[in-house]
């Protein structure tokens, strides 16, 4: 029986802190979408800000400061600035602004309706690729990614590879599900002699074409259009790039042996999986944030062991593997 003489045996916080977890997040998103960190490079009050763009001033002033206790802004003389952290990442000036991407996963990861979902199951088959080619936006998952990758991904593979090809080899690269084709373009700026391929269904390999053209990189990497299950590939490839893909294959076993197929006597595949485990129950973070799909109907999410299990079935090795970036390098057994 509770009484005022003793304490509950557990702490209640993983509970009671979820309300102002929910508030900080509503008002992240807030702040990205009224773009207001552009206005607080340098310290500056609330009034002017307001001015500048025109919104309420009181209810500014309101926001400013609870982002401030957020930890995003600091404040000395009735005048706030981004910390550091936050002009980097949600000014929307800076060349490393993720606030797209942030946007792009909240749209996608929305539990709005996880009530009735779970009550009553999904209200109506809403693709019908079983693979979700046709459920996710794969054009602005892309376009919002573009700096993401920059966050530990590209550097991880980056790294992977220099540990396997000289500076100047000369390779065959295939990128297969490119998105942004951020990874291959780094490929590209760190082996000037590779040759490289990207690959990607239609709707997304224009957005593909656009960022190479930003970098100049027309004349360095090839641009396949197609359905990468269904179409064949075209060549023998001495790295093979899959990141973040083997969850859209479908039939893991086949996709692996068409990829065995596809790489040169020596060849290396770069896999980046979710690293989920057998009970599907984490890491929380991809649990969480395909869970709004999943009550949808969709059902694309491979448990790592099961994806390891394949890659030794496919008569591959495993060379290298990073934990942290759920990826492994993999060739064909010797």
């Amino acid at each position: 029986m509770k009484n005022a003489n003793t304490m509950p045996p557990y702490r209640a916080d993983m509970f009671m802190g979820k309300t102002n977890d929910s508030i900080e997040a509503h008002l992240m998103y807030a702040s990205i979408e009224l773009d207001l960190y552009k206005y607080l490079k340098i310290a500056v009050s609330s009034d002017e800000v307001a001015i500048r763009t025109g919104y309420n001033q009181r209810n500014l002033k309101l926001m400013l400061n609870a982002l401030t206790a957020m930890g995003f802004l600091e404040k000395g003389d009735n005048k706030y600035r981004n910390i550091p952290e936050t002009d980097y990442y949600l000014n929307s000036q800076s060349d490393m602004y993720l606030g797209d991407h942030i946007l792009y996963w909240r749209d996608m990861t929305q539990l709005d309706n996880v009530f009735e979902l779970v009550k009553n199951g999904p209200s109506e088959k809403s693709f019908d690729d079983e693979n979700g080619s046709d459920f996710f936006d794969f054009r602005s998952m892309g376009q919002g990614a573009r700096n993401a990758m920059y966050l530990g991904r590209v550097q991880n593979l980056i790294g992977s590879l220099q540990k396997i090809f000289k500076k100047n080899d000369f390779f065959k690269s295939f990128d297969m599900g490119a998105g942004s084709g951020i990874m291959s373009l780094e490929v590209a700026r760190n082996f000037p002699n590779a040759s490289i391929t990207v690959f990607d269904q239609a709707n997304v390999i224009d957005l593909t074409k656009e960022i190479i053209k930003e970098y100049d990189m027309e004349k360095r990497i090839q641009v396949q259009a197609g359905n990468f299950v269904t179409d064949a590939f075209k060549d023998k490839y001495d790295l093979i790039i899959t990141a973040g893909v083997l969850d859209f294959v479908g039939d893991l076993e086949s996709m692996l042996l068409k990829l065995k197929d596809s790489l040169s006597e020596d060849g290396y595949i770069y896999v980046v999986t979710h690293g989920i485990n057998d009970e599907f129950t984490g890491p929380k973070p991809f649990v969480l944030g395909w869970l709004s799909s999943h009550l949808n109907g969709l059902d694309v999410l491979k448990s790592d062991p099961y994806i390891r299990a394949s890659i030794d079935k496919a008569g591959f090795e495993i060379v290298e593997e990073q934990k942290e970036y759920q990826s492994y390098i993999v060739r064909i057994k010797k």
